[in-house]
């Protein structure tokens, strides 16, 4: 646990999720501080912009800069939230240093008439009766919520998570998972024939379109989904090459596609063209490793295991909103007392 930031942040009344995230309230703000690296954090403060407008973030940088001080600043806005980061490096007093960065925040964010979000991230209904934890992108941190969308919400992923751990299928996810690899082979070759260049961060789409293709076929998102997706990655790293020289002999000469993949599969395997091959293939090989690293969040995030882990840490942070206004009370009318005539 990062006591000596996380339990400094105790006086204002944030409170610990795991070792890298806690969450709390500032001016009525919703906000989130998650671990970044080494002494800087990331702070998201959850907001409802609609649109976001043009220059905001030039305009907070600005309000936010100090002289001679280098503590963060705005990294991204997002309708949904605000991502910005604090460096407690050297602070001596890690709490009070968080307090002057959260002010002078929350201040530039009132002055730009951007108000705390007061609306459902689930639903979009005003008056939200409780805070939670939320782990999507388009809606990340600390989050005002509705208690029973977020409990819809859960139920909805449980749901699906047992339906698919018990009706779906290997072959019909292996099937998809071969579509979307050779999607993003597509796009590589593309480039490597025509452009006459490899962009190694390309080769990333090859397993996201694997495992994207493998869920929309309902293949068992389990562990071993990510294992086939490897393996189809690993596949595709021979088939590219071998699917750019035949597109090259159509480049270069003109050959009907059939007879450039025939001509090609007749001499793929002689010892002077894997000789030649081997190095492109060992290139793409180091490309296809880059691309799994990229990916792999993606592919985790995908798996039944995941998503229900990521479920009971939103259930687990859910908490009344200090926001929230409570309904008035209906006054009943008076019908007179028992026997009284009207």
């Amino acid at each position: 646990m990062e006591t000596n930031i996380f339990s400094a942040l105790s006086v204002h009344g944030f409170t610990p999720v795991n070792a890298s995230v806690c969450v709390g309230t500032w001016r009525n703000y919703a906000v989130t501080l998650q671990k970044f690296g080494g002494k800087t954090y990331y702070v998201y403060v959850a907001l409802r912009l609609g649109t976001v407008p043009k220059g905001l973030k030039k305009t907070l940088n600005a309000e936010l800069k100090e002289p001679g001080i280098k503590l963060g600043g705005v990294e991204r806005i997002m309708p949904n939230f605000l991502q910005f980061s604090v460096s407690f490096a050297g602070a001596e007093d890690p709490a009070a240093r968080f307090a002057q960065r959260m002010e002078a925040l929350t201040q530039a964010l009132l002055r730009n008439g951007i108000y705390p979000a007061d609306t459902c991230a689930l639903t979009g209904a005003p008056n939200p009766d409780s805070l939670c934890l939320l782990l999507r992108s388009d809606c990340y941190g600390y989050q005002p919520v509705q208690s029973a969308a977020m409990q819809r919400s859960d139920a909805e992923i449980q749901a699906r998570t047992r339906e698919n751990e018990s009706g779906g299928s290997y072959l019909t996810g292996v099937l998809g998972a071969i579509l979307g690899m050779l999607a993003g082979i597509a796009v590589n070759l593309l480039t490597m024939v025509f452009l006459q260049r490899i962009f190694s961060l390309l080769f990333a789409l090859v397993p996201v379109g694997a495992m994207f293709g493998y869920k929309l076929c309902k293949g068992k998102t389990n562990k071993l989904s990510i294992l086939l997706v490897i393996l189809l990655s690993l596949i595709a790293i021979p088939l590219m090459e071998y699917l750019s020289i035949a597109l090259g002999l159509v480049k270069e000469y003109g050959a009907p596609l059939g007879e450039a993949l025939r001509l090609t599969g007749d001499m793929f395997f002689e010892p002077e063209v894997l000789k030649s091959s081997s190095g492109d293939m060992l290139k793409m090989l180091l490309f296809m490793g880059l691309g799994l690293f990229i990916s792999w969040g993606y592919m985790r995030n995908q798996l039944n295991s995941t998503q229900e882990q990521r479920s009971k840490i939103q259930l687990d942070t859910l908490s009344p909103n200090p926001n929230h206004r409570p309904a008035p009370e209906q006054s009943v009318p008076s019908c007179g007392n028992p026997g009284e005539e009207m």
